[in-house]
């Protein structure tokens, strides 16, 4: 009987989450697929990449300024820290580019509220699609935002080549095996073109602290392998993530993986990070403002 009331519980967080707008609780993402798979998200990303082209950032000097943030979780009401970020970022001078690391939204139909603020951004900005932004079936709809959730581009200083970033999917936290081979043939064909470094950047974090995210808390342990070895064999000096919401630094074979804080508003510790890139990566991190 307990077990049966515990259920009707969760069925109805799941249909009063679905019904608000606002919801804070993705109760159903945690129990249903989130629409395509990875294959698929996949294959679509990359005929969006193929349609527009290879993507490059003349900075114009060999140093610049990238913000970075994850996991602002907007919803009509709660937006000040993304808001807070985006004045930032505005504020500074160029040359400068802007990440996001992923769950852009906290839950369905706040796409619009996101999206208007990001559009306010005075420079470029790359967003990663994390497990939030998916759920409930939302890949049409964040395609329609964003087009694309697998890609690269790079930063050059006229034909100077400066940093390749990669953008990953892992908003089910895993590549899937197209993405996968994707990754293994773009590393071994850029790792010796020339760049000063090698950044990749997705919304799921490596080395599992705990299981607060649920199904999605990180990689399979064979994916983490294969991908760690993949980034010490071709170089890649750091990699972003987000989704943990606490701060977290490992050096792993060479690697430096940076977990951010959340954007999120009302949540404890929230930051963002800035780097200083030039011959030397520096990085910084800012704490959101509290609320008055």
């Amino acid at each position: 009987m307990k077990k049966q009331l515990l259920y009707i519980g969760i069925a109805a967080c799941v249909l009063m989450a679905c019904k608000n707008e606002d919801a804070t609780l993705d109760m159903a993402g945690m129990f249903s697929p989130n629409g395509e798979v990875v294959n698929t998200r996949f294959e679509q990303s990359i005929a969006y990449n193929d349609e527009i082209g290879e993507m490059h950032e003349d900075m114009g000097s060999d140093e610049y300024t990238i913000y970075v943030c994850s996991d602002s979780h907007v919803t009509r009401k709660a937006h000040r820290n993304l808001d807070y970020f985006i004045d930032q970022y505005n504020s500074a001078a160029a040359p400068k580019i802007a990440l996001h690391l992923g769950d852009l939204i906290d839950a369905q139909k706040n796409y619009p509220c996101a999206d208007s603020i990001l559009s306010l951004a005075n420079g470029p900005l790359y967003i990663a699609p994390g497990n939030h932004d998916l759920y409930f079936k939302q890949w049409s709809i964040y395609r329609s935002y964003y087009n694309t959730g697998t890609y690269w581009f790079d930063t050059n200083n006229g034909g100077k080549k400066l940093e390749l970033f990669i953008c990953l999917d892992s908003a089910d936290g895993t590549l899937g095996t197209k993405q996968m081979q994707w990754l293994r043939d773009l590393l071994a064909k850029k790792a010796n073109a020339g760049y000063r470094r090698i950044i990749v950047f997705t919304h799921t974090h490596f080395w599992k602290l705990d299981g607060s995210q649920g199904h999605t808390s990180n990689w399979g342990i064979e994916e983490t392998y294969e991908l760690a070895s993949l980034f010490s064999q071709y170089g890649v000096e750091f990699v972003w993530c987000g989704h943990q919401h606490a701060r977290q630094s490992v050096l792993f074979k060479g690697v430096n993986y940076l977990v951010l804080d959340a954007t999120k508003d009302k949540e404890q510790g929230q930051s963002y990070m800035t780097v200083e890139m030039g011959p030397s990566a520096i990085y910084h991190y800012h704490s959101y403002p509290k609320a008055k």
